[in-house]
């Protein structure tokens, strides 16, 4: 068999530390250029992403380098979450394509974690070359012990910790820190299995769709559908299409079911241009912009609301 003419990584790296490094460098060890890709760019700055695609590029390509590897033959691009894997899949290809040619023979580097690393099944004709990953380390404990105050684990380049140190002065870091302790509190509340539902509705008219701005500390400040979470243990009626990709919310297994047209008494929002809205994907809360863009792709709100479809965005 041929050796592979490029390899692909692909991860959240939030924050990067050294799993990730070590996977770009056995990716540079394997072939002559390799593609990281960093996934969810297109979410807002929150508890579970709190870096941004630019920052995490930066400092996993700083990181890198400190480490000797030779960061002229890596290429990073930004990935945007779809929560789909067939929509996310094609994504990854259609990049992949694009850095190193439709017919050129890829490596996906990668371990298998937990079932966040089941895309390494989604890609046929890709070869495999898995990682053992570094035990004990892993990005969701580094974020807990860095939005807690807590020591940081080892494990982490020395320029990441810089940063994180560095960040942790800003105002935005308090922000995450209050979101931190809302949605810890918020599962905590929750009756074990319980599913949340959403009622959101989609209005536009003229050219603006109308967006709610939110108050409390999770997701302070971005705008969503406007809408609400029902009470736990209540049902929405079943009208409306239905997002419930398991990913989707910080706060348990939430089930948004959008409706379209004026919204109704007691729900408040504003009208924002369409164009802005459409424009600024991480100024939205959770996946909000993504159920925006799919239910406009689907024609509204020009069709019909359709009763209890299930959409994966």
């Amino acid at each position: 068999m041929k050796a592979p003419d490029g390899a692909v990584f692909i991860g959240r790296c939030q924050p990067p530390h050294a799993a990730h490094v070590q996977s770009v460098l056995a990716a540079l060890d394997a072939v002559p250029q390799a593609l990281v890709l960093l996934g969810s760019a297109n979410l807002a700055r929150s508890v579970r992403n709190p870096l941004s695609a630019p920052e995490r590029a930066r400092l996993l390509r700083g990181a890198v380098q400190e480490a000797g590897g030779d960061i002229h033959r890596l290429t990073f691009r930004p990935i945007p979450d779809r929560f789909d894997g067939a929509r996310w899949a094609a994504d990854v290809k259609a990049v992949a394509e694009a850095v190193f040619g439709a017919e050129a023979r890829i490596a996906l580097v990668g371990h298998h974690k937990d079932e966040s690393g089941a895309y390494l099944r989604w890609f046929p004709g890709w070869t495999r070359r898995p990682l053992p990953g570094v035990p004990g380390l892993d990005a969701t404990s580094i974020r807990r012990a860095w939005l807690t105050g807590a020591t940081l684990p080892q494990g982490i380049p020395v320029r990441v910790a810089k940063w994180l140190d560095a960040f942790a002065a800003l105002p935005a870091y308090a922000r995450l820190r209050d979101e931190w302790l809302a949605v810890e509190l918020a599962n905590a509340a929750l009756p074990p299995g319980i599913r949340l539902d959403e009622e959101r509705w989609l209005h536009v008219q003229g050219g603006q769709v109308w967006l709610h701005i939110r108050q409390g500390a999770i997701g302070q400040g971005l705008w969503e559908l406007p809408g609400h979470v029902l009470p736990a243990g209540t049902w929405a009626a079943g009208q409306g299409v239905v997002f419930d990709h398991p990913g989707r919310a910080l706060v348990g297994q939430a089930i948004a079911h959008v409706l379209q047209g004026t919204l109704p008494p007691g729900v408040v929002g504003h009208p924002v241009p369409l164009r802005t809205a459409l424009a600024r994907p991480r100024r939205f809360h959770e996946d909000h912009h993504v159920i925006l863009t799919r239910l406009l792709e689907a024609g509204w709100p020009d069709t019909p609301t359709s009763s209890g479809r299930s959409v994966h965005p």
